[in-house]
């Protein structure tokens, strides 16, 4: 048995892989299914993953990785038994382990199959000279989770958590300072989720209404006429949606001129953190509300 996540780990959960990380371990390269965290001595973690849709050989990817692992002078690659107490751990995947060693730095880790949602994952642990804590492997590997069993999917970065309905599949993403954003899609529909700070300083000059039709230029076709100021959980707001015709001859106008006819928009200021948080969506057919609303309920920062 593995002891449980020790208290202060964080949830690092990106496009379908979720697992808990010290709380000095931060995310150093992001990619779509790619994360790789350093500890501010280096890397100490590298996750690849990818959704399959044929049949899966441990053999030919841990060839491939044995090539790449031993393109540097000095490094030794081995695939290796999976250990015990990793095997203890991965029940539910079809696992192989290895390990490699150079001259100041090694690793360890396993190239996992999951037999239920078709994803294959790479967990590679880097390892500095005498500075190797199995137990932190083994609670992070106790931790690691590659699908969601209830059609939702968690997304927690950079102090930003939301959970997503299944279906909407990440098209882009982006962390800037002040304005991390990410987008999603499913056919026409679009939902977007945004955070913005410090809103101390976006709204000196005004409220959330004026910052919003003023600054905050790429929400421009969420022009709807109908804005009203409300409380969303205790928090000041500000939301408008928009009902046009469902016809055929709408949805055709809509393919046409691209401009989806269906709009719902929520923007909310967070005085405890300093920050806005907003949530967007756009679609060819009416969007679901109580879906839109589930959304904006699990968005926070953390």
């Amino acid at each position: 048995m593995v002891d449980p996540t020790p208290e202060g780990w964080k949830l690092l959960a990106w496009n379908g892989i979720s697992l808990r990380v010290p709380p000095h371990w931060e995310v150093s390269s992001l990619a779509t299914s790619y994360l790789q965290l350093d500890d501010g001595g280096g890397p100490v973690l590298e996750l690849k993953w990818q959704q399959l849709k044929g049949s899966f050989s441990h053999k030919s990817h841990m060839r491939k990785l044995a090539r790449l692992s031993g393109a540097g002078s000095g490094v030794k690659f081995q695939q290796r038994s999976l250990p015990e107490r990793w095997r203890q751990l991965l029940q539910g995947f079809e696992a192989q382990s290895f390990e490699w060693h150079g001259q100041e730095l090694g690793g360890e880790g396993a190239i996992l199959y999951c037999t239920m949602c078709q994803k294959a994952t790479l967990l590679h642990f880097y390892q500095r000279m005498g500075e190797n804590n199995p137990l932190v492997t083994l609670q992070v590997l106790n931790s690691f989770r590659d699908h969601s069993e209830d059609g939702w999917v968690t997304w927690s970065l950079y102090g930003l958590r939301v959970l997503m309905p299944h279906r909407l599949v990440l098209v882009s993403h982006s962390f800037h300072p002040g304005h991390y954003q990410l987008a999603f899609q499913h056919r026409h529909e679009h939902v977007t989720v945004s955070r913005w700070g410090p809103a101390d300083i976006l709204l000196k000059e005004g409220d959330l209404l004026e910052w919003f039709e003023k600054r905050c230029r790429e929400f421009r076709w969420c022009k709807t006429s109908s804005f009203r100021k409300h409380n969303f959980r205790g928090n000041p707001a500000i939301g408008a949606q928009s009902r046009r015709s469902n016809g055929p001859g709408a949805r055709l106008w809509a393919q046409v001129t691209r401009k989806l006819p269906h709009i719902w928009i929520r923007i909310w200021h967070l005085p405890t953190s300093n920050q806005i948080l907003g949530v967007t969506a756009r679609g060819l057919k009416p969007l679901d509300e109580r879906t839109l609303e589930e959304i904006c309920s699990s968005y926070e920062v953390v």
